[in-house]
């Protein structure tokens, strides 16, 4: 597994230019949002310093004392929001053949044959998003009715007694989350690998593959780990170096971009590792008959070995 985590790594890293043109259109995308509502806010602030309070941290008051006052002129906003966000939803699911290609092209790194290879592949995964969501609302109903159950269950007991009842459900939650979104990604490397396969079908083995080498899912987890502590981090230095002088916003707003872009990298680090494990062991897909000539086993016990780690 960490021969994986590692070569899924060192793929990711040596196609940075990759990297940054995917971090470079989340950051335009956030200020298209970013820089108009700033505008609103000052304006219609009027130049009260209420806004000061959030510098040190979050306050509920001063966001519902301004939603009251000024909340008529933010619609607009929350529509553009809404917009942005199915915007960045869409190039996520469009960048991934792009991706793809990336990694298995080996080569120097081309924007217009970047964008190509998206759209290539951006009906297919289309497709794999809307059968990925479908299988996230059942997952939604599964388990609002586990967790249902476990708060009737532990109806008039104690906090601890509600919380051992709840931590099943939250934990089976989880999993199904993490496994749906998991077989996405296998979803989409197979149907790139395999370009006969329709996507229901591909989809479907992706769900068989998972299940029967769930060291893919212990793969999926570690990187979650990672990403989690880079959050962990990012309140940690949030919390540390404040917001109370021009400089501090400055040194603040640097660390932002780098949790960005370390966003951007997990997202494409955990597509690596699925890319990896499927090239070390590929789905078995029926095909015409080939006729081959027989190679030393040296390989074969060379990527076993890689997948055994």
């Amino acid at each position: 597994m960490f021969t994986i985590l590692s070569q899924a790594f060192n793929r990711t890293a040596r196609n940075w230019k990759m990297v940054l043109t995917v971090f470079i259109v989340n950051i335009s995308l956030g200020l298209l949002l970013a820089a108009p509502l700033y505008n609103v806010l000052q304006s219609e602030a009027e130049g009260s310093l209420e806004f000061n309070k959030l510098v040190n941290g979050f306050d509920l008051t001063v966001i519902i004392d301004f939603l009251s006052k000024h909340g008529k002129t933010l619609p607009r906003f929350w529509l553009l929001g809404f917009v942005l966000s199915l915007i960045y939803l869409m190039l996520n699911i469009f960048f991934a053949g792009g991706i793809l290609s990336q990694f298995a092209s080996r080569g120097t790194f081309r924007i217009n044959e970047f964008l190509k290879n998206s759209t290539r592949y951006f009906g297919k995964f289309l497709l794999v998003f809307l059968i990925e969501l479908i299988a996230l609302l059942a997952v939604c109903i599964v388990s609002f009715i586990f967790l249902g159950v476990s708060l009737i269950a532990s109806e008039n007991s104690t906090e601890p007694v509600q919380m051992a009842w709840l931590t099943p459900s939250l934990l089976l939650s989880g999993f199904l989350f993490t496994v749906v979104l998991n077989i996405g990604n296998y979803a989409k490397v197979i149907l790139f690998k395999n370009l006969s396969l329709n996507v229901w079908l591909g989809f479907w083995k992706a769900t068989n593959y998972i299940f029967h080498n769930f060291k893919t899912m212990r793969i999926y987890w570690a990187i979650l780990v990672v990403a989690v502590i880079l959050v962990l981090v990012y309140l940690f230095l949030e919390s540390a170096i404040g917001m109370n002088t021009a400089f501090r916003i400055f040194i603040m707003f640097i660390v932002q971009q780098a949790f960005v872009f370390g966003r951007v990298f997990m997202k494409i680090w955990m597509f690596s590792g699925t890319f990896e494990y499927l090239t070390l062991k590929p789905v078995p897909i029926a095909q015409s008959p080939v006729i081959t000539v027989s190679e030393p086993n040296e390989a074969t016990g060379d990527t076993e070995n890689k997948l055994s780690e």
